[in-house]
């Protein structure tokens, strides 16, 4: 009997071995596949970081600029504006262009539609919507031009440029490339100008256009304003010589008890109202009237003293000598138009 029992020892101790084999197999199979799911996660890691890093990038590339010497700025800021010009015709090489993004980080929509729904099956370069536009614009068409404007694929073009100093353009140039002669342009902010350039800059007789595109959010826009423009001379790239200035106006959305300018002509300084001006208001409930005014470098010239709230009499009412528009004395400087100045 203790024969059997020390032939089984063996046998035991084996299958102690077996079992003992088996279970580190197993530990270490379930520790493979730990590392295999690990390494699937550092992947996407990884291109997030990527991603994320390529964005802090461009920033500091867009803040280096800004933190160059004048000089060095101003040569930067025209490689950029000339970089963008030299992409058209196709501008294809430009990014795709992000929806507008609310203060709350959300996007931001038209009455709860996407700004930019559509633009995506519309296959149009650049050139051939600035083409489109000069068309029309050409034979004074101006209300297909403002219909194009707030088409989705033209408010993305828009939409798509960075900066105030960039423009998409198409048209006639000079031997180093910069618009000179006839040409049409896009801006940043819905903006677009037709008419002459000298070397790069708007000069001759050209026409400027805002349309006001308002979103949700904008709760604290004065919604009365549909279209801002400018038509006449230019000079340096800014409103010099005789023009005209006009604004397109809902009154219907207009501010209780609102007074706007609806129009102004006469004689432009680097798009500051500069010599004698005639004007016309549109009050909020219909009533327009006539006002002439004198104004010097952007500050109006007073018909009389102020009073002591501070308001001087600016410029006077075409049909009553004795009604006069009033400002404050403290805003009675760079009097003109606002957004076309640096």
């Amino acid at each position: 009997m203790i024969d059997k029992k020390k032939d089984l020892i063996p046998i035991a101790a084996i299958a102690v071995f077996l079992v003992i084999i088996i279970l580190l197999c197993a530990v270490r199979l379930n520790e493979r596949k730990k590392e295999t799911a690990a390494g699937e996660g550092n992947v996407e890691t990884v291109q997030t970081f990527t991603e994320e890093t390529q964005s802090e990038t461009e920033s500091t590339q867009e803040a280096d600029v800004a933190l160059l010497p004048e000089e060095t700025r101003e040569e930067t800021e025209e490689e950029t504006q000339q970089l963008s010009e030299n992409q058209l015709p196709s501008g294809r090489e430009k990014e795709e262009a992000q929806k507008p993004a609310a203060s709350d980080g959300s996007t931001r929509t038209i009455s709860g539609n996407d700004p930019f729904a559509a633009a995506e099956g519309v296959n149009k370069s650049n050139e051939e919507m600035l083409v489109e536009m000069a068309g029309y614009w050409e034979q004074d068409n101006m209300d297909a031009v403002e219909d194009l404007a707030h088409l989705a694929w033209f408010m993305k073009m828009s939409a798509s440029i960075a900066d105030e100093d960039t423009f998409y353009y198409y048209g006639e140039r000079n031997d180093q490339e910069q618009p000179n002669g006839l040409g049409i342009a896009c801006y940043a902010g819905n903006e677009y100008y037709y008419g002459q350039w000298v070397n790069g800059m708007r000069e001759g007789d050209g026409e400027w256009v805002k349309y006001y595109i308002y979103y949700d959010d904008d709760t604290a826009s004065d919604r009365a304003y549909q279209l801002h423009m400018y038509h006449g001379e230019w000079a340096a790239d800014l409103p010099n010589g005789d023009g005209q200035e006009h604004y397109d106006l809902d009154m219907s959305q207009a501010a209780d008890q609102g007074r706007y300018i609806q129009n102004v002509i006469g004689t432009f300084k680097d798009g500051l109202y500069s010599g004698e001006m005639y004007l016309t208001t549109l009050n909020w409930d219909g009533n327009q009237e006539e006002w002439n005014g004198l104004a010097d470098e952007g500050v109006w010239n007073p018909y009389g003293a102020a009073t002591n709230k501070r308001e001087v009499p600016v410029c006077q009412d075409v049909d009553d000598g004795n009604n006069y528009l009033w400002i404050q004395t403290r805003s009675n400087k760079d009097r003109g138009i606002a957004e076309l100045m640096p």
